[in-house]
């Protein structure tokens, strides 16, 4: 099994009452599917840094996840943006063999998007981005 921080923090997200009460499954590995409901979130790996001592990499890597939440007002998507902060910023836990050390919001921007594909109004967009540090050699 691919393990996967983003997966772990997209579990958290889907799992924690506030912002599953907002998002329900709404959330995407790196593309939405035209049929997605507002609001919904999709995310990537923006980057990942691994620490190498002489001999051997560390195995605590620091990936950037960056998560893309789209709602149909600004209040919406600052509600939620607020809930995904308090759910993940700061966080720790674990799932599906991986085991998170550290979350913490570094960045968030607003913006103001046409979906592609999309027949509908343009939505409000808020850009969270998320360092994690993880332990990758856990096996």
């Amino acid at each position: 099994m691919m393990k996967s921080p983003e997966q772990v923090l997209m579990r958290q997200l889907t799992q924690h009452p506030a912002t599953a009460m907002r998002l329900g499954l709404r959330v995407f590995p790196v593309v939405a599917p035209v049929s997605a409901g507002l609001p919904f979130v999709v995310y990537q790996r923006a980057q990942i840094e691994r620490s190498q001592t002489l001999a051997t990499p560390l195995g605590l890597p620091r990936v950037s996840v960056q998560f893309d939440l789209y709602a149909a007002t600004y209040e919406e998507g600052r509600q939620l943006a607020d809930t995904m902060r308090e759910t993940l910023d700061g966080w720790t836990g674990s799932a599906y063999g991986v085991v998170i050390s550290q979350t913490s919001l570094e960045n968030e921007r607003d913006g103001f998007v046409q979906l592609d594909g999309s027949e509908l109004p343009p939505v409000y967009q808020i850009t969270q981005t998320y360092d994690v540090w993880w332990q990758e050699n856990n096996l």
